[in-house]
């Protein structure tokens, strides 16, 4: 592996650390204050920047992301809490949505809140905020490579509705700047259930600013609301922050590549005086096919949501009447993949330039 501008064997880099957690490694904490107080929380840090914090009680979603301390996620004013706050009705989520890198939105609804079959749906769905269990951290060397693992399993579950089981992992290379996350979903009831699922991806400040633009996009998005539809031109440019900007909505259908994945980048290639940084998103295109887009430039309200989907975010009244509701029926399992990769200055984002021209 190659750690601080050196190669090393295995062998090299034990003989020089106690621990390999003098490296990179996840450690296991709770949090004792204000409204998250006694979430659990797991906090990975790997060797080439990557610090990052799972909510284990937020079904093992990702609340903090920083690469060599830069910010890369948006966290908004609610801050992390505890998922006893939360409030399923309306738009309530809100109260308790934190923003970050990840918010997962489903499983059984997902997007805008709405009655579909006599059953009132809120914002976005519950899995979010159920906590998981049987959490084990599986750090392990592969041939040269020390990677860093955390599974988990969230339950949802509704007697006389749903019980879908999710177990997620996310794995992130000691030596690279890439996080996978691999989610199951399997339907353990007697029942057809309707599966939405949304990965709520919230880029900020300072990738993100008016010198940041996306790439990758086949052609215009469908514009969900009105907003969106006046300002698609504008869909893949930003401004700065603007007083009461009201929200843009897209939706994408990115074609995937030869090994069966669609890519969307973000980029500013100004950030730190001309050093440039970006994101790479992967998803895999067969069980993820749309990818939306939520442009918010408002004050303190000034993010970028990627969001790799199998749904678009109009709600599951309106994807049931075009035909678009998947369901998973009994016993049947389905498979995810969303890989995230940091480009750490102007070489890599030209080489991802090259990759989606």
């Amino acid at each position: 592996m190659k750690l601080y501008g050196k190669e090393f064997t295995t062998q090299e880099l034990l003989k020089r650390v106690g621990d390999i957690s003098q490296i990179g490694g996840i450690r296991l904490l709770e949090m004792i204050d204000g409204q998250a107080r006694g979430v659990r929380v797991a906090e990975l840090k790997n060797a080439c920047g990557i610090d990052m914090r799972i909510l284990i009680d937020r079904g093992m979603d990702i609340s903090d992301l920083r690469f060599n301390s830069v910010p890369l996620a948006w966290k908004s004013s609610v801050k992390e809490t505890s998922p006893m706050y939360y409030d399923k009705d309306g738009l309530e989520l809100l109260s308790t949505f934190y923003g970050g890198l990840l918010v997962t939105c489903g499983l059984t609804y997902a997007g805008a809140p709405c009655n579909d079959d006599g059953e009132e749906l809120g914002l976005n769905g519950r899995i979010a905020n159920i906590a998981a269990e049987n959490i084990t951290i599986d750090n392990r060397w592969e041939e040269n490579n020390y990677i860093l693992s955390i599974k988990g399993t969230v339950r949802q579950s509704k007697i006389f509705f749903e019980n879908l089981e999710l177990k997620r992992q996310i794995t992130v290379p000691i030596d690279e700047a890439k996080i996978t996350i691999r989610d199951s979903i399997e339907n353990l009831s007697s029942r057809t259930t309707p599966l939405m699922i949304i990965y709520h991806m919230n880029f900020g400040f300072p990738l993100l600013d008016s010198s940041a633009y996306i790439i990758g996009t086949a052609g215009k998005p469908l514009p969900i609301t009105d907003e969106a539809a006046k300002n698609i031109s504008d869909f893949n440019v930003f401004a700065g922050p603007v007083k009461d900007f009201s929200e843009h909505v897209f939706c994408h259908d990115i074609p995937a590549g030869n090994d069966g994945c669609s890519n969307i980048a973000l980029i500013n290639e100004e950030f730190n005086s001309g050093q440039g940084l970006g994101v790479l998103l992967k998803y895999k295109k067969e069980t993820l096919p749309y990818l939306n887009q939520w442009k918010q430039a408002g004050f303190g309200e000034y993010v970028l949501g990627l969001e790799p989907a199998n749904c678009r975010t109009y709600g599951r009244k309106l994807s049931r009447e075009k035909g678009e509701l998947e369901f998973i029926e009994p016993g049947e399992v389905k498979e995810y993949m969303v890989e995230l990769n940091i480009l750490k200055d102007l070489s890599a984002i030209d080489r991802v330039k090259k990759l989606l021209k």
